[in-house]
């Protein structure tokens, strides 16, 4: 009786100390002078200040915003929970500032109910409390939310405890009535970040499966996992229509690397002192704890123990060799299960019942002292500076603000989000807001191919792309931060300005960091253009930012395109392409190139033969050859060719030369013998080239190497396509974009939506929208949403199903105990 009222009184007074310490913390918090810090936090803050603008003006569930990305679909695209939650709380304070401090007092405040309801229901409510009060201040979810600005996963995070207990006491108890509570909340879940989603379903997968081979038993985990599956088909009247729409995945497998890291690093709590918040942080009390309890605890604790120190395992750098290999790798970011794997070590911290006092006071002692080196991300330098002083000062700094005053259609910031999500902010939430070519929320943009390209152009110096694409995508003004010009051309910023001024782009203004570029075309316009080439394949945009005069193209599948389509082009440049029918493809390539188009193929590139790992196109075949540091002397139709060194990461060079070329116009001699690696087939139209020479060209920017490349396409970097400004009207209502254009095929620079019906022919080409003349009403659907809450409904059905199978199976087995 008298543990009962002391759980009362804990449920009761608890809550009251949570909402004290959640409000002081967001005190700190807002006389840190550094927030809202975080790099992906303004970009959440102004997804939920475009919602709650909507429904202010009687729109519900906004189907488009125009002024990220080209136009976005934020709602179909963005996890719905955290962009609601940030704009109701917008509303409770008034302005996108204050909502983020509500934002962060209710995020504290549900993390910390959440430990205190499973310590209460697991008999621990004291040790439940403690834990409600540390969860918070854990190291790296600090550093999830006030570094990383993931607002979405932490709010994942102060859910996840319920989620835990949840599967915990399913496995002890076989309760049925839990596996609606694990569905419903794995559901929520999905709804805040699909991608941390499907990092939870891995990770309880592993702890389920540490589990089984404790207890020799399965079916419960079984059960858990058809519930946490069942929690995805919940999600479906959102997940549908985003998933089939092309959202974009977690990030690329070219990023993977960054999500591991030394484990030294991540235990090591004076090179968080000494480096700052930079690292992922598993923590040394942590990792105590968690070795303690794989050797010391009991059968029920110990799972989730082991998980956890696999979390840690696996984070290494080392295990990355591995991990790379395995399919679903993109989902295994291991440095982002750390909270995960934290979570379950703390809850089996509280279900470790037989644990002496002194252990218990000595590690949550050690927890604590673990937290103090992270507080500065609450604290910041307590100047209480307000977040428009600092704007107001990167306005300045990175000449925004004069852009802004003179952008009449669209604004492109090439600084690669130097600034984090404060860059979108500043063009489009601070201030006077224009449209920008970019944003913070890649994942609902259908241009990100088309913006990736611009700014690798500026890495590479390819300037001339830089400005014309820019024009493409209809930016009447372009900034550009000068630290990303990484390849070492001499005197870059004339020949950046040089760039400019034969797109038609003049410099306006500029300081040390930033250049700002203007191109006078009045009002809304679109552009038309002519390019004498195509690139074809996965490797193709490459050669795009080397020769501008090549267009990008959206299929790699050579069996997509007929004769009609490429007969008007000079050149074809075929680069990674694929094909179903490798005869039909030939078939092409060469009535094409007897038709006098010339045909350009990287052999690097050419598909492997079905049923075989042999490389072979038009009776060319590809032989691979390594060579180390730097290619031979190259001789070449031009000369002999000595070129410079390869790049450091890439002294080892794995390519291919040719047999089977008609005329060889270029051999490499390796071990004595000469093999050929540039030439034609078939007719003197068709030229293939090895060695993996454009890669090479697009690294180096090598002269000699250029110049050869140019003689097989007969084309010059400095060549642009004809592209001409065409004005055009638009109007924006609640479920309509209008347009009226006085030519026909304008490419409106507006990103194109598979959700976009229109009254009259629209067409989509490199991800924007193509009209015809005169007057044409673009209305917005719904796509896949009868679809999705099909789903939903299904899910919710076999929820049912599932969950009465379960307590009927139960009911059962107890009368036969009886």
């Amino acid at each position: 009786m008298r543990d009962r009222k002391k759980s009362y009184y804990l449920i009761v007074l608890m809550p009251i100390l949570y909402a004290l310490i959640a409000y002081g913390t967001a005190e700190l918090v807002g006389n840190s002078g550094v927030y809202p810090s975080g790099k992906d936090t303004l970009g959440h803050l102004y997804q939920g200040e475009v919602l709650y603008q909507a429904v202010r003006s009687g729109n519900l569930w906004p189907a488009y915003h125009s002024l990220w990305y080209n136009g976005i679909e934020m709602m179909r695209y963005c996890a719905p929970i955290p962009v609601c939650l940030l704009a109701v709380c917008q509303f409770l304070g008034g302005s996108s500032m204050n909502g983020y401090l509500i934002f962060i007092t209710i995020l504290c405040f549900l993390g910390s109910v959440s430990w205190l309801y499973a310590g209460c229901k697991a008999g621990r409510p004291y040790f439940g409390a403690f834990l409600g009060m540390l969860w918070f201040f854990m190291p790296n979810n600090l550093s999830t939310l006030f570094y990383e600005g993931d607002l979405a996963k932490s709010v994942c995070n102060a859910i996840l405890p319920l989620l835990m207990y949840w599967v915990y006491d399913y496995l002890q108890s076989r309760r049925w009535r839990l596996l609606p509570n694990i569905s419903f909340c794995f559901a929520v879940i999905v709804l805040c970040h699909i991608d941390y989603a499907g990092m939870i379903l891995i990770s309880f997968a592993v702890y389920l499966i540490v589990t089984m081979v404790i207890y020799h038993q399965w079916q419960q985990q079984t059960h858990i996992i058809s519930a946490l599956i069942l929690g995805y088909l919940l999600a479906g009247a959102w997940l549908i229509p985003a998933a089939a729409g092309g959202m974009n995945s977690v990030n690329s497998l070219e990023s993977m690397a960054d999500y591991f890291q030394n484990i030294f690093l991540s235990i090591n709590p004076a090179a968080r002192m000494h480096l700052g918040c930079v690292n992922s942080y598993f923590g040394l009390a942590a990792i105590l704890l968690t070795v303690f309890g794989v050797f010391l605890s009991k059968k029920k604790s110990m799972a989730g123990f082991w998980t956890g120190l696999l979390v840690l395992i696996f984070s290494s750098e080392t295990s990355y060799l591995l991990l790379e290999l395995l399919p679903g790798k993109e989902y295994l970011q291991m440095l982002r299960f750390i909270s995960i794997g934290l979570c379950m070590i703390l809850f089996s911290f509280l279900i470790w019942d037989t644990l002496k006092r002194t252990w218990i006071v000595l590690f949550a002692g050690l927890l604590i002292l673990d937290v103090l080196p992270s507080l500065p991300l609450i604290l910041g330098n307590r100047s209480g500076a307000a977040p428009e002083n600092r704007m107001a000062y990167y306005s300045d700094a990175t000449l925004i603000g004069e852009a802004k005053e003179m952008t009449e259609q669209r604004l492109a910031l090439l600084d690669e989000s130097s600034l984090g999500s404060m860059s979108a902010y500043l063009v489009t939430g601070y201030g006077k807001p224009v449209a920008t070519s970019y944003g913070a929320a890649e994942k609902a943009a259908v241009t990100t191919a088309n913006f990736k390209q611009i700014d690798r152009a500026l890495e590479e110096g390819n300037f001339l792309y830089l400005f014309d694409r820019c024009m493409e995508l209809g930016n009447d003004t372009v900034v550009i931060q000068l630290d990303y010009i990484s390849n070492p051309i001499e005197n870059p910023i004339l020949k950046l300005d040089q760039a400019a001024q034969r797109v038609g782009y003049e410099l306006m203004d500029f300081n040390e960091n930033y250049r700002f570029y203007k191109l006078y075309a009045e009002g809304n316009w679109g552009t038309k253009a002519r390019y004498r080439a195509i690139g074809i394949g996965s490797a193709a945009p490459g050669i795009s930012r080397q020769f501008p005069m090549v267009e990008e193209t959206e299929t790699i599948n050579l069996n997509d395109f007929t004769f009609e389509d490429l007969q008007d082009y000079d050149l074809i440049y075929l680069a990674g392409f694929t094909y179903e029918d490798k005869s039909d493809a030939e078939q092409l390539i060469t009535d094409l190139s007897e038709a006098g188009v010339r045909i350009v193929i990287a052999a690097d590139g050419i598909p492997d033969d079905m049923g075989s790992r042999n490389q072979s196109f038009l009776g060319a075949v590809c032989n691979t050859v390594t060579f180390s540091q730097g290619y031979p002397d190259l001789d070449t139709i031009d000369g002999v060719l000595d070129t410079d060194l390869f790049p450091n990461g890439h002294r080892e060079w794995s390519t291919v030369y040719l047999n089977g070329l008609d005329d060889v116009w270029g051999k490499v001699k390796d071990a004595k013998q000469e093999l050929p690696f540039y030439g034609t087939i078939k007719n003197d139209n068709i030229v293939m080239i090895g060695l993996n020479l454009t890669y090479y060209y697009s690294l180096t920017q090598d002269e000699g190497v250029g110049k050869l490349l140019s003689r097989a396409m007969d084309l010059s970097p400095d060549e642009l396509p004809e592209r001409e400004i065409e004005p055009y009207h638009i109007q924006y209502t609640k479920n309509q974009i209008i347009l009226t254009a006085e030519k026909d095929d304008v490419n409106t620079g507006l990103a194109y939506h598979d959700s976009f019906a229109a009254n009259r022919e629209i067409y989509e080409k490199n991800h924007l929208t193509y009209i015809k003349s005169g007057k044409t009403v673009i209305t917005f659907t719904r796509p896949y949403q009868k679809k999705g809450i099909l789903v939903s409904l299904a899910g919710l059905a076999l929820l049912s199903a599932f969950t009465l199978h379960r307590r009927k199976r139960l009911q059962k087995a107890e009368k036969e105990a009886e």
